[in-house]
């Protein structure tokens, strides 16, 4: 059983609490639930920063912000650390994690993509095609159908969508390659 925070509060609760802040983009009562457990013991204080990781991947549009992750992990990663020398700074570093991620553009497709996709593998035992297209130089398959630096670069090589620049080096490496596969 999870104990009450200092204050009697139910501590699931106020983590639960904290993720419906952020996700609401209300900072101050983000913050507010975060120190309820900081404050509690370094155990709590590890528990809000475990949990603020998932919430960047749950509720945050990753897509949009990419560069919200990393600062927070960052800051929560010198959090922990700094929580035994310094509550005070630990609790800045959590809230300016709290802050950027309440500011920061929400989506669940990144939960709803993980789920969709790995409940579907778990529950209904799916099991994905390799595509025709995956068989190239690389792998037996392909090797066994023929396929050689050609194909690669048709078909394996392929991006969707396409650059938006072209590539100075293409020529030049599949030259090189083509000569590396004469070397053989």
């Amino acid at each position: 059983m999870i104990p009450d925070t200092r204050n009697g509060l139910p501590a699931m609760a106020c983590v639960s609490a904290l993720q419906k802040a952020i996700r609401r983009g209300v900072e101050r009562e983000a913050m507010e639930f975060a120190i309820e457990l900081m404050h509690t013991s370094k155990a709590f204080h590890t528990m809000v920063c475990n949990r603020l990781e998932v919430i960047c991947h749950e509720d945050l549009d990753t897509l949009a912000a990419p560069h919200v992750f990393p600062f927070v992990a960052a800051s929560l990663a010198a959090s922990r650390e700094r929580y035994s020398k310094s509550i005070g700074e630990a609790r800045l570093m959590v809230g300016n994690a709290i802050r950027i991620m309440c500011r920061s553009p929400k989506s669940r497709a990144g939960c709803h993509f993980a789920a969709a996709i790995g409940l579907r593998s778990m529950l209904e035992g799916h099991v994905p095609e390799i595509p025709d297209f995956a068989l190239d130089q690389h792998t037996l398959e392909g090797r066994k159908l023929g396929r050689g630096l050609d194909h690669f670069r048709n078909e394996g090589a392929k991006l969707i969508p396409p650059p938006t620049a072209p590539d100075p080096y293409i020529e030049e490496a599949y030259r090189l390659w083509a000569l590396k596969q004469q070397g053989k």
